[in-house]
């Protein structure tokens, strides 16, 4: 496969804890084929995590926390992860959680908007499946069309970059990317965090304890983790060959 063509790295930075039971080889090794190396900040890992990555060879930054930091400082522990990427001066960067791909598609489209000039900032829109593989939800702030999320950016090693003093939800890159010229890809990006049914409890219970007065996300969309959704057959590839 043929990586875009840039004068300097295209990289993907990866924030993991306990992902050794759940997608982690998978989304390793579809980032591999896209980018020239990852960076990986480990949350306090107690499972078989640090070996997945540490036996990736396109892991090429790996640094395990020896206490949890992302539950209780989300935009700090985001940044430090930005500060463990960019000091590799990256030409781009690739922005995914451990529960996400991206479709197929990707492999077309990413040297075309690495190779451009108009944008800096790229996002995707966001399936989220539920409960299986073959579904996923549409209803509330759960729909495709309101979840539009930035995953790309071309790095500037000038700017002054600061972070988002928000503790949770804080976002993927610094305040400064998002004033960036954006553009929205074609390519569909896939999280799968609320397949179970108990990674659903789970979530809710930690942003209701997390957030419990709705200060960084509305209450009604946390409490819509646990109520009935509205789903929609997947019309894309089929999830269970690649996972």
């Amino acid at each position: 496969m043929m990586k875009p063509d840039t004068e300097r790295p295209l990289l993907a930075m990866l924030p993991v804890r306990n992902e050794a039971g759940r997608y982690l080889k998978t989304v390793l090794n579809r980032l591999s084929e896209l980018v020239d190396g990852i960076v990986i900040l480990d949350d306090a890992s107690t499972d078989g995590t640090p070996e997945l990555c540490l036996n990736q060879s396109s892991v090429i930054r790996y640094h395990r926390l020896k206490k949890p930091l992302f539950k209780n400082d989300e935009a700090a522990f985001r940044q430090m992860l930005w500060e463990m990427t960019v000091e590799l001066e990256p030409g781009w960067i690739i922005a995914i959680d451990a529960d996400e791909v991206f479709e197929s598609g990707i492999n077309r489209e990413l040297p075309r908007l690495t190779g451009q000039n108009r944008f800096d900032l790229v996002l995707f829109t966001i399936y989220h499946f539920w409960g299986d593989l073959t579904n996923y939800r549409v209803d509330g702030l759960w729909d495709p069309a309101l979840s539009k999320v930035p995953c790309l950016y071309r790095f500037h090693k000038n700017t002054n970059y600061h972070w988002s003093s928000r503790r949770l939800h804080c976002g993927r890159f610094p305040v400064e990317c998002y004033q960036r010229p954006a553009w929205l890809s074609q390519v569909r990006l896939l999280h799968l965090g609320y397949v179970s049914q108990e990674e659903q409890y789970i979530k809710f219970q930690r942003y209701l304890t997390l957030d419990p007065k709705g200060q960084f996300c509305p209450a009604t969309h946390y409490h819509s983790i646990i109520t009935p959704p509205r789903l929609k057959q997947w019309n894309g590839e089929r999830l269970t060959d690649i996972l």
